[in-house]
């Protein structure tokens, strides 16, 4: 899992086991250092655009996990172009 403090606003995630483009991304909205929190979006991984509502995660949940980490990969690097 990845630490609270190395979260930040801005950051993406997405299942790994989803092409990019295919899914939903989640995109850092806010981070609650003290309450161990973070404030998700949901964007359509083909569009873009919002989807779902925000939700509140707390760090421990696999998402936050360096393998969910968007934007790492070569082809996730080609789709945010």
């Amino acid at each position: 899992m990845i630490p609270i403090n190395e979260i930040k606003e801005g950051d993406l995630f997405s299942n790994p086991l989803f092409l990019p483009h295919v899914g939903v991304v989640y995109r850092v909205e806010r981070v609650s250092v003290k309450d161990k929190m973070v404030l998700l979006q949901g964007h359509s991984g083909t569009t873009g655009k919002p989807v779902l509502g925000l939700c509140w995660k707390r760090n421990t949940d696999r998402i936050f996990s360096e393998s969910w980490r968007y934007g790492t990969t070569e082809l996730e690097k080609e789709a945010l172009a």
